[in-house]
C-alpha cells in the first residue's frame, strides 16, 4: 500500500454506498444465506456421519443405540454452539470487558458484581435458560428420531441422491431461509396477546393464553444472552419446531429437514445473545425482549412493518436518552 494512504473501511465493496434497492436484493437473495452458513454445517455434518447409521438401524424400529446417537449429536451442537458463544460474550474476561460497552442492555442479567460462570449464575437466570434449552434440544432429538423412523419404514416419501434432482434440491435449499422467517413470524405472533393481554380462552384470545401459560417463560429473559434463544415452554418447542416438518407435505432430500432442523437449533444464539457487533447484532429481536409487543419477527420478511408493530432501535435509543434526560 502506498504511504500515506488511507486504509479501506472495507475489503470487497462498500454495501453502505449502495442504493436501498440493492442492499434490500442483496440481502434478500445472498446475506440471508451467508448468515446461516454454521446452521447448515451443523445439517451436513449430522446427515453425513450421524444419519446414514441410525437410518440404517431405525429400520429395525425405535432402539435406544441410534436414538443415543441423535441426542449426543443434538446435545454436542448444544453446549458446543451455545456454550462458546456464552463464554465470549459472558464469561471470557479476555473477550467480554472489551465488548460490554457494546451490549444493548448494560446491565448483567446474570451475576451483579462478578463474572458469570459456564453453566451457573447467582441470579439463577442462567440456569433456567441452560436447562431449557437443554430441554429444547431433546424435543428437537425427538422430530430427528421420529423423521429418520418415518423414512427408514417408508411412512414418509424421500430421495437420497441430492443431486438427481439439482433445481429442486437447490430450490428448497434455499427456501428453507425464507421459510423459517415466515414459520417464526406466525407461529410466534400467535403465542403473544392477539387483542387484550388479560383475555383468554374465554374471549378467544388464545394468543393471551399460550402467553400466559407457555411464552412466558421465554420472556423472562428480557435482557437475553445466548441461552435464551431457546429457553421456552416444551410446548413452545413443540410449536416452534414444525418448521423442520416441510417432508411431510412435499417429497424432500433428508438434507433440507436437517437445515431446516438445525437453523431452528442454532440461528436463535446470534438473535438473542445482547450484543451488538462483534455479537449477532439483532438490536431488532432484543427489542421485542425489552418492549415486548413490537418486532415479533425479523427484518428479512417484515410483517411488523406490514402490521404496524415494527420499531426501530435507532428511534428507540433516541427516546430513551430523551427520558434519561429528563429525569436528571
Amino acid at each position: 500500500m502506498a504511504k500515506g494512504k488511507a486504509v479501506p473501511k472495507y475489503l470487497i465493496f462498500d454495501y453502505d454506498s449502495w442504493p436501498q434497492w440493492a442492499r434490500t436484493l442483496y440481502d434478500f437473495a445472498i446475506a440471508c444465506h451467508v448468515a446461516h452458513l454454521l446452521d447448515f454445517f451443523c445439517a451436513f455434518l449430522c446427515y453425513q456421519f450421524i444419519f446414514p447409521s441410525t437410518f440404517a438401524e431405525a429400520a429395525e424400529g425405535f432402539k435406544l443405540g441410534w436414538i443415543a446417537k441423535i441426542v449426543a449429536f443434538n446435545l454436542a451442537v448444544e453446549f458446543t454452539l451455545y456454550g462458546f458463544w456464552h463464554h465470549m460474550l459472558y464469561a471470557s474476561k479476555t473477550y467480554s470487558t472489551p465488548v460490554k460497552p457494546r451490549k444493548f442492555n448494560k446491565t448483567n442479567q446474570y451475576e451483579a458484581e462478578k463474572r458469570v460462570g459456564y453453566l451457573s449464575s447467582s441470579t439463577g437466570n442462567l440456569q433456567r435458560e441452560v436447562f431449557f434449552t437443554t430441554v429444547g434440544f431433546l424435543i428437537s432429538s425427538v422430530y430427528q428420531t421420529i423423521m429418520t423412523y418415518c423414512w427408514a419404514n417408508g411412512y414418509v416419501p424421500y430421495y437420497m441422491d441430492f443431486w438427481a434432482y439439482p433445481a429442486w434440491s437447490i430450490g428448497w435449499m434455499l427456501f428453507v431461509t425464507y421459510w423459517r422467517e415466515f414459520h417464526f413470524y406466525w407461529v410466534h405472533r400467535a403465542i403473544h396477546p392477539w387483542w387484550n393481554a388479560k383475555g383468554g380462552l374465554h374471549n378467544g384470545d388464545i394468543g393471551a393464553f399460550l402467553y400466559r401459560h407457555c411464552h412466558s417463560l421465554h420472556h423472562k429473559s428480557y435482557n437475553p444472552g445466548p441461552w435464551a434463544g431457546l429457553s421456552m415452554h416444551p410446548v413452545e418447542h413443540i410449536i416452534y419446531y414444525t418448521c423442520a416438518l416441510m417432508p411431510l407435505i412435499v417429497v424432500q432430500h433428508p438434507l433440507h429437514f436437517f437445515y431446516a432442523k438445525f437453523h431452528a437449533d442454532v440461528a436463535p444464539i446470534g438473535g438473542h445473545d445482547g450484543f451488538a457487533d462483534p455479537g449477532g447484532d439483532s438490536d431488532y429481536h432484543y427489542l421485542h425482549h425489552a418492549k415486548f409487543e413490537v418486532n415479533y419477527g425479523v427484518p428479512l420478511i417484515n410483517f411488523d412493518v406490514l402490521f404496524g408493530t415494527f420499531m426501530d432501535y435507532k428511534e428507540y435509543n433516541k427516546e430513551k436518552k430523551k427520558q434519561e434526560e429528563k429525569k436528571k
